[in-house]
C-alpha cells in the first residue's frame, strides 16, 4: 500500500467528505490515482524486490536497450511508493534512488514512452541529483513497464550524458517492445512466487 498505509485511505475519505458537491470530480480523481499507487505497491511486493540479485533474464532487457540506443547507460525500474528501485542496470551502479528525483516516475502511467533530449535545460528536469550531479544525465526516454491486468510498475529506460537529437521511429517501438517483454518476464515472477507462497 502507498505510504501512509490504512492511514491514507481514512484521510482520503475524510477530506472528500468535508467537500461540497462541486467537488465531487476532485475526489473521483484522487480516488482514481489512490487505486493506481495502491495497485503499483502491491504488485512491485509481489515480485519480491527484497529478493532481487543478479538475474540474466532481467539483465539481457537493459543490455539490449543499451545496444540499440549505442548509450552508456540503461535501467530498468520499478516504483513503489516514494521509492525508485532498479531491478537491473548497465553502466549505472545503483539499487534504489527517491521517486521525487527520477525520470521514470514521469514515465509511468502514459501511452508513449517519455523523452527527454537534454535535461539540464527542461524545467521538469535540470534541477533533479542526476542531472545536476553524477551521473550527469542529460538524454532520457523510457517505456512503461505494464502488467497483464494494466499496472505500469516502472520503466526500462536509456540514458546518456551527452544531449541528443530525439529517437528514431524504429528505437521508440523497439524500446517499447523491450518492455513489454521484461513486464512479461515480471509477471511470471510474481506469479510463481505468488505459487510457491500458495
Amino acid at each position: 500500500m502507498p505510504a501512509g498505509g490504512a492511514s491514507s485511505k481514512y484521510l482520503f475519505f475524510n477530506v472528500c467528505r468535508g467537500r461540497r458537491s462541486g467537488r465531487t470530480g476532485w475526489c473521483a480523481l484522487m480516488l482514481v490515482s489512490w487505486i493506481k499507487e495502491w495497485s503499483r505497491a502491491r504488485a512491485v511486493r509481489g515480485i519480491g524486490i527484497e529478493t532481487s540479485v543478479a538475474e540474466p533474464d532481467f539483465d539481457r532487457f537493459v543490455q539490449q536497450a543499451a545496444d540499440a540506443f549505442a548509450a552508456p547507460i540503461a535501467l530498468l525500474t520499478l516504483i513503489e511508493s516514494d521509492t525508485m528501485w532498479v531491478k537491473a542496470a548497465k553502466g549505472f551502479d545503483v539499487e534504489c534512488a527517491a521517486r521525487k528525483d527520477s525520470f521514470c516516475t514521469h514515465a509511468i502511467d502514459r501511452c508513449e514512452p517519455l523523452e527527454v533530449c537534454d535535461a539540464s535545460v527542461d524545467p521538469r528536469f535540470r534541477d533533479l541529483p542526476g542531472v545536476k550531479g553524477d551521473p550527469l544525465i542529460r538524454y532520457y526516454i523510457g517505456a512503461p513497464l505494464t502488467l497483464i491486468d494494466g499496472t505500469d510498475i516502472g520503466a526500462l529506460c536509456v540514458i546518456d550524458t551527452t544531449p541528443r537529437a530525439p529517437a528514431s521511429r524504429d528505437q521508440r517501438a523497439y524500446l517499447v517492445a523491450l518492455a513489454r517483454q521484461a513486464a512479461l518476464a515480471l509477471d511470471r515472477r510474481a506469479h510463481v512466487r505468488a505459487t510457491a507462497a500458495a
